[in-house]
């Protein structure tokens, strides 16, 4: 019995072996207990390097609740958590395509939300530690965490990694780069705050750009328009082209990437890799499945008949039509990808522009929402805006292979002689009808104009042409063409009613990834909760980002702590004093003295004209031409 037992297990195949061994260890880095405790143990440690507000007295403030990140007005350390989020995605993807999901199904969500909890515990120290306020202990637990965690998630990696599955490397090459660069930036910042040579950079009230951007607002407008040359234009618009692109880089531009849209653009981009990296080896498998399909077809006594010779050269018709389509939907769904990551970006940029000035024609009225659900759905923004790029991508990879399909076998095939002419004749009776329909509309066109319009000439709509007034001529010919076209347009209506619906479903989808349009028709904006979503957004951003308002509460708090502050202890803040009442009377605030001063202020810049005469207005004066 023993020997039997023996040769039962010497016979395992090695490779099961490796399976389960990679199996343990993958329960034991992702599902055990470990890493969260390691987690918890590091953010208490760092906690207590940071200072609170509650009870500042008690134990010298602290400890204080860290900053994992700032999505709200955050610019410095953009890089760095971005990279740090890198780090995340070899979890994330585990937890979507590796876990099951062994719960109810009333409780599926719930299990979603603990695995998103437990992948932003376990990464909480590592972007705690960027944003640390103490730049030599942050350092030190940023560069051992991370270290803990790099060692951790190699091992997995070599240990799952199979004969024949050496690709994976692929897909954890990102990851490991991400954290070899948190890993040098830690060893970076220790040396330097050992040397002293820098200190941690904190999240100022108000930043070198904003100020730029209001000593800009004070500025003089150009008035001034000339007429240009060609030559000039273009050199304008290659210098506009330019300064689009500088403005998304450069540190000191009000617009550059935030820590939002570079975390936003980055997950973007490392799932779009991963997919990349899985659509080749998977395209590989698919290539080696179709071949043995073939083979086995030519390899038995039947491949002589005519039905299985067929079947055969069908086969490797549509192994080449799918390799093709394949392509095409990846190379064209990344671009489309690119293009609305831009689009949503300056859309963005100029929405927030234009709500600093106070223009809100864009908003529609219906989309009114309080504050707490503002700031609810400006939680969301970010993942949502991830999500939904995802989505557009995966969409319209879906959308293209299918249109790929349709005009492979629809058109291209039946005209190469490849597949039957019958896969033909839904072109043949959709396309004459159209074809048709548009002579028809050009025809009346001609017609309207030179018939049934009196030769009265108006200016156009745009202003830069002149066109025939809206006025009928030859009405009795006119009511003739509307009876005889109205039986016509009964029956052209369905081609006119399928093209209306797949031309809103073609903008649908084109405007899926993009929280910034809706996706409903005027009046119904409100139930597309993405961009509710996003107009909570910008909200949130003009009350809290204006750089005007930041600029001004920059220069009172530096008023006030000049001159009223007396004790040096005492802090001063935008946010609420941590007081045991919750509730705040702001009614004796404003001064009789403060509010002259504002109205005189907004008497000035109404009537410029007056500013000569000001006395107290000895900085900018009205220079009439």
């Amino acid at each position: 019995m023993e020997n039997q037992t023996w040769n039962a297990s010497s016979t395992v195949h090695p490779l099961l072996e490796s399976l389960d061994t990679c199996l343990e260890v993958s329960t034991a880095v992702f599902q055990g207990v470990g890493l969260p405790l390691y987690a918890i143990g590091a953010t208490l440690i760092i906690s207590f390097f940071e200072r609170r507000r509650y009870k500042a007295g008690i134990c010298y403030g602290r400890p204080g609740l860290p900053l994992p990140i700032n999505f709200l007005d955050g610019t410095s350390n953009s890089v760095a958590n971005a990279a740090a989020v890198g780090c995340t995605l070899q979890h994330i993807v585990y937890y979507t395509f590796v876990v099951k999901i062994i719960v109810n199904r009333w409780l599926i969500s719930l299990f979603l939300f603990f695995l998103s909890f437990l992948v932003a515990l376990v990464f909480y120290p590592v972007f705690a530690c960027l944003n640390s306020s103490s730049r030599k202990f942050g350092s030190i637990a940023g560069f051992l965490y991370t270290l803990l965690l790099s060692a951790v998630v190699t091992g997995q990696n070599i240990i799952c990694t199979l004969p024949g599955w050496e690709w994976g490397w692929a897909i954890y090459a990102v990851t490991l780069i991400c954290e070899l660069y948190l890993l040098g930036l830690f060893a970076y910042r220790f040396i330097t705050a050992i040397f002293k040579k820098s200190k941690n950079q904190k999240e100022t009230l108000v930043k070198f750009d904003q100020i730029y951007h209001v000593k800009n607002l004070l500025h003089r407008p150009k008035t001034l328009h000339e007429e240009k040359d060609i030559r000039t234009q273009i050199l304008d618009q290659s210098k506009r082209v330019l300064d689009e692109a500088k403005l998304c880089c450069l540190h000191k531009s009000l617009y550059r990437f935030t820590t939002r849209t570079l975390v936003i653009n980055t997950i973007v981009f490392l799932v779009f890799y991963y997919i990349f990296i899985l659509t080749i080896k998977y395209g590989e498998v698919l290539d080696v499945l179709l071949s043995s399909i073939l083979s086995f077809l030519n390899g038995t006594e039947l491949s002589k008949l005519s039905t299985i010779q067929v079947l055969s050269k069908q086969i490797t018709i549509f192994a080449s039509v799918l390799r093709v389509s394949w392509m095409l939907s990846n190379l064209l769904s990344g671009v489309y990808l690119i293009v609305n990551m831009v689009l949503i970006y300056r859309s963005q940029r100029e929405h927030l522009y234009q709500i600093w000035r106070g223009e809100r024609s864009f908003i529609p009225s219906n989309c009114r929402q309080d504050h707490r659900e503002m700031l609810v759905k400006n939680l969301m923004y970010t993942g949502n805006q991830v999500s939904h790029l995802l989505g557009g991508f995966l969409i319209s990879q879906l959308v293209i292979l299918l249109i790929c399909f349709i005009l492979a076998y629809l058109l291209i095939l039946p005209l190469m002689g490849e597949v039957p002419g019958s896969f033909l004749v839904p072109v043949e009776i959709i396309i004459p009808p159209i074809i048709f329909m548009f002579l028809i509309r050009f025809a009346l066109r001609y017609i309207s104009g030179r018939f049934f319009l009196q030769n009265h000439y108006v200016k156009s709509a745009d202003g830069e042409s002149l066109e025939k007034a809206l006025a009928l001529d030859n009405r009795r010919v006119y009511q003739n063409f509307s009876y005889f076209l109205f039986f016509y347009y009964i029956l052209i209506g369905f081609i006119r009613c399928l093209f209306r619906v797949l031309t809103s479903s073609a903008l649908g989808l084109f405007y899926i990834a993009r929280l910034d349009k809706p996706l409903v028709f005027a009046g119904f904006e409100r139930f597309d909760i993405g961009y509710m979503t996003y107009l909570s957004f910008l909200e949130v951003e003009l009350h809290h980002c204006h750089p005007v308002v930041l600029v001004t509460c920059d220069l009172m708090l530096k008023t006030a702590a000049r001159k009223f502050i007396s004790s040096p202890q005492q802090q001063i803040s935008l946010e609420s004093p941590v007081i045991e009442n919750n509730k705040i009377d702001f009614s004796n605030t404003y001064t009789r003295k403060v509010r002259n001063r504002w109205l005189k202020t907004k008497t000035l810049i109404s009537n410029r004209c007056l500013c000569e005469y000001s006395k107290t207005n000895t900085a900018f004066h009205y220079k009439p031409n």
